[in-house]
């Protein structure tokens, strides 16, 4: 999501030197983006005495401004710490805020990606020395997730070895957040649906993750790809990008379903769905419960359930047979009804 903020930040000052720091699992995300000059990494769970040698490395570098797409207290202070004549982060506790020179009151049905460009905006709000078109294109939220030629032909290799010839839908039904999990026999229900329809299922999860995703499939009746060597983040993107569609939790492989250009459904309790998906886009859809969905530009259908759990099969299998009319998902029956 802060992918088109840096693309921004190099239009605007194609000359300075951009880094990026963000934990280490995120930094493959980057790794090959050609806007990115240098990146620091953040251990999780670091201790005082490592939190406190990254601050000194931040103030060593003399950042003339810092943007903190995260907000988190931690990130907040090494904002403030950094010395940074210029930082600016999400408003939202007024000690927090002290940390910043200029806090951004964000709107929470804003979506993701464009909260970042209006943080941008905040930061720049004394015009930059620079060109007149190098204003801020706020229409411009296409997500990056550049990766290597190596990436793509592991992909390649996976998807010939693991899908053959059908078209592969990738399910996405475990969460470390218990608040984004939809019942694991709805998805699998959902799969079987997917099956039979021609579909082959892929039921798609991260380290740590193998068992609750066995529980999915041990409740499904069709043909499922769940047994498979767990591939690298970059190499998964490109796997899913190879998949006709994307159904299940709201979650990472989500996001790179939808920076892929995959129709991708997600369920949401808890959370506002409009924050996570992208507007005016017919391939980014979500089905919400009524008290998460505000009158926002984003495609998708608050149903009358009250929780997620109470969210059924058929609000997303209607979403899906759309698609298929529409032309935006295969139809390997050949009715789309």
């Amino acid at each position: 999501m802060v992918t088109p903020l840096l693309r921004q930040l190099r239009r605007l000052f194609p000359g300075a030197s951009l880094e990026v720091l963000c934990e280490r699992g995120c930094a493959q995300i980057l790794a090959c983006n050609s806007r990115v000059d240098g990146m620091l990494h953040l251990k999780r769970g670091a201790s005082a005495r490592e939190f406190l040698g990254l601050a000194a490395e931040l103030r060593r570098r003399a950042y003339d401004l810092v943007l903190d797409a995260q907000s988190l207290p931690k990130t907040a202070l090494l904002a403030r710490l950094s010395g940074a004549p210029r930082r600016c982060g999400f408003a939202s506790h007024p000690l927090k805020d002290l940390c910043y020179t200029r806090p951004y009151r964000r709107l929470n049905n804003d979506y993701s990606a464009l909260d970042r460009l209006k943080l941008l905006d905040r930061a720049l709000d004394a015009p930059p020395e620079a060109a007149a078109e190098s204003m801020i294109d706020f229409g411009d939220l296409v997500l990056e997730f550049p990766v290597t030629a190596e990436d793509e032909e592991a992909a390649r290799r996976f998807c010939d070895t693991q899908f053959g010839h059908r078209p592969a839908a990738a399910l996405f039904g475990v969460s470390r957040r218990a608040y984004k999990i939809w019942p694991p026999e709805r998805l699998a229900e959902l799969g079987d649906r997917l099956a039979r329809r021609g579909f082959l299922p892929f039921l798609v999860y991260g380290p740590g993750e193998e068992e609750a995703c066995g529980r999915i499939a041990a409740l499904m009746r069709e043909q499922v790809v769940r047994d498979y060597p767990m591939p690298s983040f970059p190499v998964l993107k490109e796997i899913i990008a190879r998949c006709a569609l994307y159904a299940g939790n709201d979650g990472g492989p989500k996001h790179l379903a939808a920076l892929s250009g995959v129709p991708a459904v997600a369920v949401f309790g808890s959370v506002h769905p409009e924050h996570w998906t992208a507007p005016g886009d017919p391939r980014q859809r979500f089905v919400a419960t009524h008290s998460d969905c505000r009158a926002v530009p984003t495609s998708g259908a608050c149903h009358e359930a009250r929780s997620l759990d109470e969210i059924p099969v058929e609000a997303v299998w209607e979403i899906i047979v759309e698609w298929m009319r529409e032309g935006l998902v295969p139809d390997p029956a050949g009715v789309a009804g």
